[in-house]
């Protein structure tokens, strides 16, 4: 007789799972993250000789910290999902300008939060037609300028720390300075006779209506589409860096969280408030000495910190949030900490009265009247039933915009 067969067994098998069961269950494990936390902080507890609680708790925390990674890996797809609608997009963006245009992609396979992908396709397209319309040269036009006929749009996608970086980058004849800023200053966003950095000036293209295009087409030219891609960006907890060499092109990088459910914050209070800043963006925690406490700069009167030798402006959360006060504290006491936070714009120095803790919390977005509050993110659920304010340091830089 001849032996049977072993049946074939499959070592990558799929399965098909709706996207709301796993939203269902990360706000499941968001819940479970959060009794944890509370059981293990109750005030129950103190006082108590509980033998071998502190290495059961360590235990139970590091369970859940892995449940939440799985929670966090099962809703993470390729960005591949969005970059192949991209680039089927490129045959009809050569059709309608007429222009020879390759797309060079990298990255495809990094994974990102469904949610994240979702969003992206609409403002990532309004990059791609902007770099098309305006930034791509006619085939006639790059020949003149030593260039290949072709013009080329590269797209890639990397994972760098706890966020993922989308550049989409073209060798085109890069942004028109002079044609933006003196849209900007008829618009009032600078003065006639000032002369903003490139940093400052390339944020412009992304106020609401902002347009330099003196022709509207069905691609561009109507001011909505970089508006857009600032709106969504905001959304996401993300941020836009522009930079761009005339005759050589524009880079448009976008700084994305991995994942939307759960952010690793460092918790800090100033007065009788908490708030959460994401790990990622401290630079470092400092406490003053007598000589480096924040002063007033003789130029233009901006307080600012010294730190080993450098000069670190600074920034004071009264400035965005009433009730910050606390009474039981004298008005000139020093800051206790201060924390420094790295920018787009630079290091930027907050006090605060002192660290907390360093958690992984829950975040929530903030709606009806709470979406009024400035330079915020949302709220973060913590352990103890307490809630903080999570902070976005870009919109402290720019005073509470989004832009």
């Amino acid at each position: 007789m001849t032996a049977a067969a072993p049946e074939s067994t499959s070592d990558g098998g799929l399965m098909r799972v709706p996207s709301e069961r796993i939203g269902r269950l990360m706000d499941l494990v968001a819940e479970l993250s959060l009794s944890v936390a509370e059981t293990v902080r109750s005030p129950d507890l103190v006082g108590l000789d509980l033998t071998h609680f502190e290495t059961a708790v360590h235990r139970l925390m590091m369970i859940v910290r892995e449940v939440q990674d799985a929670a966090t890996d099962m809703r993470l797809v390729p960005v591949d999902e969005v970059f192949k609608r991209l680039r089927r997009m490129v045959r009809e963006l050569e059709r309608q300008t007429g222009k020879k245009i390759e797309m060079v992609i990298s990255g495809a396979e990094t994974q990102i939060d469904k949610l994240v992908a979702d969003r992206l396709y609409d403002p990532l397209l309004h990059v791609l037609r902007n770099a098309a319309d305006h930034g791509l040269e006619s085939s006639e036009e790059r020949v003149q300028n030593g260039k290949p006929q072709t013009g080329s749009i590269f797209l890639s996608a990397s994972q760098v720390g706890s966020e993922v970086r989308i550049i989409v980058a073209d060798d085109g004849r890069g942004l028109n300075r002079a044609k933006i800023l003196s849209k900007a200053r008829e618009r009032g966003l600078f003065g006639m006779e000032e002369e903003p950095e490139p940093s400052a000036l390339w944020k412009v293209i992304f106020e609401p209506g902002f347009s330099t295009a003196e022709n509207v087409s069905n691609l561009s030219g109507r001011g909505v589409g970089m508006d857009v891609l600032n709106t969504t960006m905001a959304a996401l907890r993300g941020r836009i860096v522009v930079d761009s060499t005339p005759g050589q092109g524009t880079r448009v990088a976008l700084h994305i969280p991995v994942s939307l459910a759960f952010l690793d914050c460092i918790i800090m209070r100033l007065g009788p408030r908490l708030y959460a800043v994401p790990i990622e963006v401290v630079s470092e925690i400092a406490r003053p000495g007598p000589d480096d406490l924040p002063k007033l700069s003789a130029d233009g009167g901006r307080e600012l910190f010294r730190l080993r030798g450098k000069s670190v402006p600074v920034c004071r959360l009264e400035n965005f949030f009433d009730g910050i006060n606390d009474p039981a504290r004298a008005p000139d006491a020093p800051p206790q900490v201060i924390v420094v936070f790295q920018t787009a714009n630079g290091n930027l120095a907050v006090p605060v009265d002192e660290i907390l803790d360093r958690q992984q919390v829950v975040m929530k977005p903030l709606a009806g009247r709470l979406s009024r509050i400035r330079a915020s993110y949302g709220c973060a659920l913590l352990g103890t039933g307490e809630v903080a304010i999570v902070l976005d340091c870009e919109r402290l830089v720019t005073g509470g915009t989004t832009s």
